[in-house]
């Protein structure tokens, strides 16, 4: 398997996105945009790891309130609903993957190198954001239509993304010529469902974890 060399930058803009939500525009001097850009951030981690514990129908804007350790008038300050803190998550989770990944093509990774981070990608979102994933996966179709149809737009550019990479690998001839839509699908399927079995106590940490996979998936794609 070719060496992986982890991009320096992409970690970074993936950390931002993931722990730090939208800031609201600037409504006078005396707002500190900083302050509330942190203060959504904390909301929604609170909100996400609820989630996770007691499903996304069993959490109200109440209940969030109290773990966040805000007044509920307050927490209408922050965010409008529920259904907006789930669109913050969906957001941010796949615009972290898709800006690694475009990082990634614009520094001249190899194919293998950008796929085999694109394992590695998800893997760190189970192991750091385990709340966020949960939420991705299993409460897209909770989201109101509008928003809902946002998100699919956006997983889509990422499938892109992914996909323009194989192709690239299949005209170096690097990978065997396979349906690029499909091979793309497999893999993140491969990858996605890891959120169902992933623990890192057990399995090990996601980088290693993501290696082992890639290296499964390789070997099926690569030409001798």
């Amino acid at each position: 398997m070719a060496t992986r060399t982890k991009s320096t930058a992409a970690p970074t803009a993936a950390r931002s996105k993931l722990d730090e939500a939208a800031a609201p525009r600037k409504r006078g001097p005396k707002v500190d945009v900083e302050l509330t850009r942190q203060r959504r951030a904390d909301i929604m981690r609170v909100a996400a790891r609820l989630f996770d514990e007691v499903g996304y129908h069993g959490v109200n804007m109440e209940t969030i309130a109290q773990a966040a350790g805000l007044k509920k008038p307050t927490l209408y300050h922050y965010v409008s609903s529920k259904d907006e803190i789930l669109f913050q998550i969906h957001e941010a989770l796949i615009d972290a993957l898709r800006g690694k990944t475009m990082e990634r093509r614009a520094a001249g990774h190899g194919p293998e190198e950008i796929l085999a981070g694109v394992c590695s990608d998800i893997f760190e979102q189970m192991h750091d954001f385990p709340g966020y994933v949960r939420a991705f996966f299993e409460h897209m179709r909770d989201l109101d239509s509008e928003r809902r149809a946002k998100i699919r737009q956006e997983r889509n550019a990422y499938l892109a993304e992914v996909i323009a990479v194989l192709e690239d690998g299949m005209k170096m001839k690097l990978f065997k010529r396979a349906d690029p839509r499909l091979t793309a699908l497999a893999m993140l399927g491969m990858c996605n469902w890891g959120y169902q079995w992933y623990r890192p106590k057990h399995d090990g940490a996601p980088e290693q974890v993501a290696r082992t996979l890639w290296g499964i998936f390789r070997e099926g794609l690569v030409t001798k």
